[in-house]
């Protein structure tokens, strides 16, 4: 269903009426923010459920908050439109919070903050790219939240993503007689040496499919990867791997980047438990280059790592200016 054009504004007024103090009365009356607990019911609901499963959650912990009261409500599936505007809402709103964060300290206002890890599970990029296929039904949108998504997420704005989902769009689909399961994925992978035949075809397959359809199979295929970094494996199921990878990557990258760092760790026996995080990456990007060492030698997968590390430096860098803003330093009075 298309957007009607009144909803952005309407967002704007009422996250203005959560954070922007009004000077012309002394009465100060605030809504309340929206609660993480109630936007991922909205998004439990879409195809991105399982990401919200707080049973399941392996590489991208989300901390639900306490004591917060959210609305009990029955969702059915959500549309395009409701999820967008969702989206709008958080980026707006700590837009908002970030610029006016020395005034409401100054105010002394305890003010709702959405940490990064939840952040960093919803679809932003994905929906993004859904508006701007549909421009005449999300036109309104697409402006500001490109805006936003550049401002504060410039790790999902990196052009060769964009440039990437474009060929991904016009990719010519064929149907491939192979059924895709994890039984299926794993077998190919496991003989990848032996019978690379069976895992191309298994890619192929991938590489035939929708994004959104794949990435219920992105932790297991990732799983495998260093798999891929053998000798003996041939150059063109590299590439084949790549190419998948980097259309999960259109889906939710920065849950794809975190599994991909963990699977190509360098372990050894001092660091056999060690997981890195999405806070350890934007503390010390760095940590990327943490991988076995073979993944030096083969190219399609240091293509992987590098773009990693483009899109991680690009989040450190906005998280220092995110933690300087709200941090602000207020002058001492007297």
């Amino acid at each position: 269903a298309p957007l009607h054009p009144v909803m952005p504004a309407l967002v704007e007024v009422y996250v203005n009426s959560i954070l922007v103090i009004n000077n012309k009365g002394t009465n100060e009356y605030f809504n309340k923010p929206i609660t993480e607990e109630e936007i991922r019911r909205v998004f439990r609901n879409s195809i991105f459920g399982v990401n919200f499963d707080s049973q399941k959650k392996p590489f991208c912990p989300m901390e639900i908050d306490s004591g917060e009261s959210s609305v009990e409500f029955n969702l059915e599936k959500p549309t395009l439109a409701s999820q967008l505007l969702l989206i709008y809402y958080l980026l707006l709103y700590e837009d908002v919070r970030l610029s006016n964060a020395a005034t409401l300290l100054a105010n002394g206002r305890n003010i709702k903050s959405y940490s990064a890890a939840f952040l960093s599970e919803l679809p932003i990029k994905y929906l993004l790219h859904q508006a701007q296929k549909d421009q005449m039904s999300y036109g309104g949108l697409f402006s500001p939240l490109l805006r936003l998504l550049a401002t504060h997420f410039p790790q999902l704005s990196l052009v060769d993503d964009w440039m990437d989902y474009q060929v991904f769009g016009d990719y010519c689909r064929h149907q491939v007689d192979v059924n895709l399961s994890e039984t299926s994925i794993n077998e190919a992978f496991q003989n990848i040496e032996t019978n690379p035949y069976k895992t191309g075809k298994i890619l192929k397959a991938m590489l035939n499919k929708n994004p959104t359809d794949i990435w219920p199979f992105a932790e297991i295929f990732v799983r495998y990867v260093k798999s891929v970094l053998s000798d003996q494996v041939p150059r063109h199921i590299q590439e084949q791997y790549r190419e998948v990878w980097l259309r999960l990557n259109t889906v939710l990258p920065r849950c794809l980047w975190i599994m991909t760092i963990n699977a190509l760790l360098d372990i050894n026996g001092t660091a056999k438990n060690v997981t890195i995080t999405q806070e350890n990456v934007l503390v010390d990007p760095l940590q990327v280059l943490r991988c076995d060492i073979r993944v030096f030698r083969c190219g399609p997968i240091l293509k992987i790592i590098l773009r990693i590390l483009e899109a991680s430096l690009a989040a450190s860098r906005s998280q220092l200016s995110r933690h300087l803003l709200d941090k602000p330093l207020l002058e001492k009075s007297g």
